[in-house]
């Protein structure tokens, strides 16, 4: 996720309220499956966590580097929708007014998202040192960092709606006033 906030999106700058709302539902949905995503992560991390079978445990470290990429793929391409459209518009359309910036808070959201990255990365290496004959404290610290990575992405996903939700109702409002 890296915030352009030069960057305009001509769909959601239509002063469409539809097509505000169908984004609205996308941010939704799109975080929905992301949080589906990272609860099952975790719970299998922990599993792992727990197991005692060194290599039970690395067989489940290696399904979990796959679903770890493809969530990577789905983080990216969110962050890149969010990047490209949602966030530009509000961006432009609060800086309209003479309140304090919301760019701080979405430097915070990358700094978030760019932090739960970071631990899955770190998860990704920890698997590719282990080996059958690493002790399970060794499989527990890989795991570990799979689990805090998705503690904080489920923060970051929590943060952005509290975020982002409430300046999109802001705009419905304000395009429902103006058009009234």
């Amino acid at each position: 996720m890296e915030v352009h906030a030069e960057s305009y999106c001509m769909g959601l700058a239509s002063s469409n309220p539809d097509v505000l709302s169908l984004a609205t539902d996308r941010l939704k949905e799109e975080h929905q499956q992301l949080r589906q995503q990272l609860r099952l992560l975790e719970a299998s991390a922990k599993e792992v966590m727990m197991l005692d079978d060194g290599v039970k445990g690395l067989q489940l470290l290696g399904q979990l580097r796959g679903l770890t990429a493809q969530l990577m793929d789905e983080l990216e391409r969110h962050a890149q929708w969010e990047d490209r459209e949602l966030f530009p518009f509000l961006m432009n359309y609060f800086r309209r007014e003479s309140a304090p910036s919301i760019l701080p808070s979405f430097w915070v959201l990358e700094k978030d998202h760019q932090l739960g990255v970071s631990f899955i990365q770190s998860f990704h290496e920890a698997v590719i040192e282990l080996s059958p004959l690493i002790v399970k404290k060794r499989l527990g610290e890989a795991a570990s960092h799979l689990v805090q990575a998705c503690l904080i992405l489920n923060d970051h996903i929590t943060m952005e709606e509290q975020m982002i939700l409430p300046l999109t109702e802001q705009v419905l409002t304000d395009l429902e006033l103006f058009f009234s």
